[in-house]
């Protein structure tokens, strides 16, 4: 786990469970993200090898956007992330400029801390008025509740993990 990520005692009893598997999943991928980085250069983590349309740091961005938009925007609650973060690295946007080290670093934790700030506000009814919408990605994919929006979240993320893999394999 990233320096600076201590995670706060919920109380399980309060979240579905469906959620809670669902968060498991999403913290188990998110930190096999993280190892797979590890030793690799900031240099690396931002060249965009041939045949990709982006890079390893813009994944981890990705990746957490991705989990305010469809978690918390999509529920009518504000996200724990920077709305300006979260518009720079959402669906259908590329890695715009060079991410340094100490911004990599940041990307890191919050990879985690969002997970766990999503678990502790499950424990409360925070997401209990979800707007249920289609993915334009998955035609015939309708997210109706925060349940169905977590299991997509630890799919997505996994999908990301398989993406990472393929872009570190490429690095030259």
């Amino acid at each position: 786990m990233p320096p600076g990520c201590q995670r706060k005692r919920v109380n399980n009893e309060k979240i579905n469970k469906k959620v809670k598997e669902s968060i498991d999943i999403m913290r188990g991928a998110r930190l096999f993200l993280i190892n797979l980085v590890d030793r690799i250069s900031i240099e690396k983590l931002n060249e965009i090898p041939d045949g990709f349309n982006n890079n390893l740091a813009w994944n981890f961005g990705h990746v957490i956007a991705n989990q305010q938009i469809l978690l918390y925007r999509n529920a009518g609650a504000k996200p724990v992330i920077e709305d300006e973060f979260i518009d720079k690295y959402k669906t259908g946007t590329r890695p715009e400029s060079f991410i340094d080290e100490e911004t990599f670093e940041t990307f890191k934790k919050n990879l985690i801390q969002t997970i766990d700030k999503f678990e502790e506000d499950s424990a409360s009814n925070m997401f209990e008025n979800y707007n249920a919408f289609e993915l334009r990605s998955y035609p015939g994919v309708t997210l109706k509740n925060i349940s169905d929006a977590a299991k997509f979240v630890s799919f997505h993320d996994g999908l990301h993990v398989g993406y990472s893999m393929a872009l570190k394999r490429a690095l030259k």
